[in-house]
C-alpha cells in the first residue's frame, strides 16, 4: 500500500462525490493501490475540471482538445484541482511530485522531467503537454518493472523519442 496513493484516492472521492449521481464519477476503493479504478477516477476528475460531460474512462479526443499544457507555477480556477490530479497521477506512477499540495512547484517539475527522461523523450522541459498527461493517466510503466528486460526498455524509450509526435 502506498500512503500517497491512498491520500489521492480519498481526495478524489471527497472532491467528486457530488458527481456520482450524474454518472460522471464512481467512488473508488481507498486502499493505496494503483490500478485502473484509480486511473479512471483521475481521468474522470480531469474531464470534470475541463468541463467535459458526460465523462469517460479514457483520455480521448475531447479530453485531448480541452487539455492545456501545465507548467511550474500553474494554477487553475478550481483551487488547483488539476494540479492535485497531476500529483495523484505521479504517485500512481511511482514518482514523487513533492507532496499532495495542488501546487505545480519545483518538486513537481522535477517529477515531470524524470518522467520525460524515463519515457525516453528528447525534450525534458518539465512541461505537462497533452501527450504527457495522457501517458500519466494510463497503466503503462515508464520505469523497468520487476523482471523487466533493460534492452526492451531501451527499445521502448527509443520508440517514444523517435515517434512521440
Amino acid at each position: 500500500m502506498d500512503e500517497m496513493v491512498k491520500t489521492g484516492q480519498s481526495w478524489l472521492n471527497k472532491t467528486y462525490q457530488k458527481y456520482v449521481a450524474k454518472g460522471d464519477y464512481q467512488t473508488i476503493p481507498e486502499n493505496g493501490k494503483t490500478g485502473w479504478t484509480t486511473i479512471y477516477a483521475l481521468t474522470r476528475a480531469l474531464q470534470i475540471e475541463l468541463g467535459i460531460s458526460p465523462t469517460a474512462d479514457n483520455f480521448g479526443p475531447g479530453t485531448e482538445k480541452a487539455f492545456k499544457p501545465l507548467t511550474m507555477g500553474a494554477t487553475d480556477a478550481k483551487p488547483s484541482n488539476i494540479n492535485y490530479i497531476l500529483q495523484g497521477a505521479f504517485y500512481c506512477k511511482g514518482y514523487s511530485p513533492g507532496g499532495f499540495t495542488g501546487t505545480f512547484g519545483g518538486q513537481t517539475q522535477i517529477a515531470v522531467k524524470m518522467f520525460q527522461k524515463d519515457a525516453g523523450l528528447a525534450t525534458q522541459d518539465g512541461i505537462i503537454s497533452t501527450i504527457i498527461m495522457k501517458a500519466l493517466l494510463d497503466m503503462s510503466a515508464f520505469q523497468t518493472v520487476s523482471g523487466g528486460i533493460f534492452a526492451v526498455r531501451t527499445v521502448q524509450q527509443n520508440l517514444n523519442r523517435d515517434y512521440s509526435a
